[in-house]
């Protein structure tokens, strides 16, 4: 089976255990801010929806400003050490909940669990690259990160299902998640990256600029319409929420299953031409729902994402494993990270105000045109760099 991983096989069980905790960890956060405060929050706390989507906010933006920060704890003070930090007041958190007895306290408990979660993604996305196999440093970040993605949707699906019933009892499974999670970091906490040998060369930060339109673009563009799907399918499209989820979850299943392939062209080919296909054939999915296609439109253009964003994942972390300096790379990654947070905190207010002034559809047009552009820049890019 190791043959098939991209991964070396020393450490792997180190790296596997940290990414099962990473992943427990986030099913914890987004089944706490997006499953449970809404249950619990009102009637137990007595918040209402302003002061709990406050608490996301503020942990949110926390976690994204001090990410340049976090990754160069991860290299420096060791990754271990920082993760078990971070589950330690994640478990804090949940321990202190029951107790808040106004906004602020959630507000800056919040905050601070998002400023100890700055280390994970930077310091993980480093240590993968790292023990990526020689021509599959692509399929090595893109597969660490799809170990990730469905331990967000379980934590607000599964707490959500729990807290609307019993939220007591949706506190004790983010409990035991947040529990589990600490245990195995606990096991990891010498766990440290391994540095780059060799001279340090100087970091080309006129290179690097470059990278800002992609890094924000490609998070802005989706988070246009990211809190408005629901109810543009409904309006617009005849769909509910369960349809929804079924056709994301086809999108989603293509994406995983052509990742292997995506991926092996992303480290053969370079990974200029899927990320610019990637990018290129999800403008033309919004721009497609943007006209109100009929379902079976729908169906088409969820297959069409699927193989754009499968283009797009081994593409993006590809270029960035080819491109990102070794030394201090955690931090670099951690700044890039920052912008694709406020792609995600910008792109839903710039949605917003798009709805309401040119109508439903504006947000899927300009997020369309958004990725177009970004397809075209990284032709550029290509052609500007010439590798």
């Amino acid at each position: 089976m190791s043959r098939f991983l991209p991964w070396r096989r020393k450490g792997l069980s180190a790296f596997l255990r940290l990414v099962l905790a990473i992943g427990l960890m986030e099913g914890v956060r987004s089944g706490y801010f997006a499953g449970f405060l809404p249950f619990y929050a009102p009637e137990h706390l007595l918040l209402g929806p302003a002061a709990y989507t406050l608490a996301f906010t503020l942990h949110q933006l926390a976690e994204n400003l001090a990410k340049s920060l976090g990754g160069f704890l991860a290299e420096r003070v060791g990754l271990g050490l920082m993760v078990s930090l971070g589950a330690s007041v994640g478990l804090w958190v949940l321990l202190l909940t029951p107790g808040l007895d106004r906004p602020s306290a959630l507000w800056t408990l919040s905050a601070l669990w998002g400023l100890f979660l700055a280390t994970n993604y930077p310091g993980l996305m480093t240590l993968a690259s790292r023990m990526a196999l020689p021509g599959r440093e692509a399929r090595a970040l893109s597969f660490t990160l799809s170990l990730l993605f469905p331990w967000i949707g379980l934590g607000v699906v599964g707490v959500g299902q729990v807290a609307g019933r019993h939220p007591e009892g949706a506190l004790r499974l983010l409990l035991l998640g947040q529990g589990l999670a600490l245990l195995l970091v606990l096991s990891l906490v010498r766990l440290r990256i391994p540095l780059p040998r060799g001279e340090k060369a100087p970091t080309p930060w006129r290179s690097l600029l470059l990278f800002v339109p992609l890094a924000f673009g490609l998070t802005f563009a989706p988070g246009l319409v990211s809190l408005f799907v629901l109810r543009f399918a409904r309006e617009n499209l005849g769909l509910e929420p369960l349809g929804v989820g079924a056709i994301l979850a086809l999108a989603g299943g293509l994406a995983f299953l052509l990742l292997p392939l995506t991926g092996r062209l992303a480290d053969r080919r370079r990974p200029y031409l899927p990320l610019a296909l990637g990018t290129g054939l999800l403008g033309l999915v919004m721009l497609g729902l943007g006209q109100k296609p009929p379902l079976l439109g729908v169906l088409a253009l969820a297959l069409l994402g699927g193989l754009g964003f499968s283009l797009l994942l081994p593409g993006w972390n590809g270029l960035l494993a080819r491109r990102l300096p070794q030394a201090n790379r955690a931090a670099l990654w951690g700044g890039l990270m920052t912008l694709e947070g406020l792609g995600i905190a910008l792109g839903p207010l710039a949605g917003g105000f798009l709805w309401e002034a040119r109508g439903s559809e504006a947000p899927f047009l300009l997020g369309g045109l958004v990725f177009l552009a970004l397809s075209l820049y990284v032709l550029w890019l290509r052609g500007l760099w010439k590798s």
